[in-house]
């Protein structure tokens, strides 16, 4: 397969140019998977637009860290697993919950609920039962906080896809991963 160039402000199409520097304005650099993305600036402005919105919704640091931390383990996305766990240590996630998530270890009540369901959004190819929604809503989650989570998961998927597409190398910051 053909090798997927990874983006400069200066190789980028016109369209990725203004995207590629919201990433060095948030990062301090363009991550790798950015760099890639920007072969197609729809799926790059799709990708980030998505990565906002989640970031605006109800849920909280560590919540959000759980859905993308699940979705990299159940994806096989090592990119996304890194990259997201340093978000989170940034963010002040407590780091037991990197080790519970690798190892399928129980984690808190609330976040287990929301564990499970990113999973079973993650696998259910369209259709959820009424009964996982209700599981989940029961351990204390709303019923915006369904949709939010599908927002957490599509975009997950979105990214894992195309890393695993094109083997997406690991951004160095990223390395200390779990």
């Amino acid at each position: 397969m053909k090798e997927f160039k990874q983006h400069t402000l200066e190789s980028a199409p016109e369209g990725s140019k203004p995207l590629l520097s919201s990433s060095i304005a948030n990062f301090g650099w363009i991550p790798n998977q950015s760099a890639i993305m920007a072969e197609a600036p729809t799926l790059l402005e799709a990708y980030q637009k998505a990565h906002d919105l989640f970031i605006e919704s109800s849920l909280n640091d560590t919540e959000m860290a759980v859905v993308w931390i699940c979705m990299g383990m159940e994806h096989n996305c090592d990119y996304t697993i890194k990259a997201h766990e340093y978000i989170a240590r940034k963010s002040g996630v407590d780091e037991n919950y990197f080790h519970a998530l690798k190892y399928g270890e129980p984690l808190p009540e609330k976040l287990e609920a929301l564990r499970k369901f990113t999973v079973k959004l993650a696998n259910c190819q369209g259709r959820v039962l009424p009964s996982d929604v209700e599981t989940f809503m029961k351990a204390g989650f709303s019923r915006a906080q369904v949709f939010e989570v599908i927002l957490g998961v599509s975009q997950k998927t979105m990214s894992n896809i195309m890393n695993n597409i094109v083997d997406t190398p690991v951004d160095e910051v990223f390395s200390n991963g779990i």
